[in-house]
């Protein structure tokens, strides 16, 4: 029997893709090519497959067979997808692809100053999506919440999908794409947001990977039942942990060094500005023997 999950999953995916190309092309004969680049189409496209290859390949249910592959699912989808779906301008191109009265509708609905407007601004405050997103993070890896969900696939993707959904959000302040109802994070606050978030990845990490004896018995009992598996739970587990701890830090310190680096740039930091004449006799004399100087 197919899962009802994935077959909605699939129909969302589909439509979202069929509104963002369809918003990309009218915004391309719009001239409004700077919006639509090429650029964003493919990082819009590439979220989408890995957004498939997350929830509706083989890794979805070999989740319940190796810890690597979940957090596999967890960077791809978090690390991966969430961002590049704001970098693509998913909300502002995805808006162009809905019929002219619908466009004008949500465009008048989210916005400032509307009610539903306000309310969504009230509801994703930076420190509460923020918050949320890192306490359900760290529940996703607690030991009794992980042999709880691998049996249960719809449970299990159902949660993988509201820690996506939490990803995007924090993402949405990161990145501050539309819709823009929140005034834009200063970039040193986004970095410090960035610094926490990733020491508590790569804490997590770290103790998944060096753990010398069986974290989650959902595992290890898998391990047990197939004793011809070259991974063993000890190695299934190092490999996880150096999933979520190598390439989400490799991911977060990219992003920690791009907002530094907008930071800097905004404050014209380009290194220390030239003083004329700075070798000029006159300003290397020793105060006091100017008049021994010959001229």
């Amino acid at each position: 029997m197919p899962d009802p999950i994935a077959i909605m999953l699939s129909l969302l995916m589909l439509a979202w893709l069929v509104l963002y190309v369809r918003g990309w092309l009218r915004l391309r004969r719009r001239g409004a090519s700077q919006l639509a680049s090429v650029y964003r189409l493919v990082v819009f496209l590439t979220a989408t497959v890995l957004v498939g290859f997350v929830l509706l390949s083989p890794v979805s249910w070999l989740n319940a067979q190796y810890l690597f592959m979940r957090s596999l699912q967890t960077v791809v989808l978090c690390l991966l997808a969430a961002p590049a779906f704001h970098l693509a301008c998913g909300y502002d191109i995805l808006l162009w692809g809905l019929p002219d009265s619908g466009r004008r509708w949500l465009r008048h609905v989210v916005q400032p100053g509307t009610s539903p407007g306000e309310w969504l601004r009230k509801a994703t405050p930076v420190g509460g999506v923020w918050l949320a997103f890192i306490g359900v993070f760290l529940i996703w890896h607690e030991p009794g919440v992980v042999n709880w969900l691998a049996p249960r696939p719809m449970l299990h993707t159902s949660v993988l999908v509201l820690l996506g959904s939490l990803a995007l959000l924090f993402w949405w302040h990161v990145v501050g794409t539309g819709p823009r109802l929140h005034t834009p994070l200063a970039p040193w606050l986004v970095a410090i947001l960035l610094v926490i978030t990733e020491i508590l990845n790569m804490v997590t990490g770290v103790s998944i990977a060096f753990a010398t004896q069986p974290i989650y018995s959902h595992y290890a009992e898998v391990a047990a039942a197939a004793p011809w598996r070259s991974l063993d739970v000890v190695g299934d587990q190092a490999l996880a942990g150096a999933t979520l701890w190598v390439a989400g830090s490799m991911l977060y310190v990219s992003s920690i060094v791009l907002v530094l680096n907008r930071l800097f740039i905004e404050q014209g930091e380009g290194g220390p500005a030239p003083v004329p004449d700075w070798d000029d006799d006159d300003r290397m004399i020793m105060p006091g023997l100017e008049h021994r100087v010959r001229r």
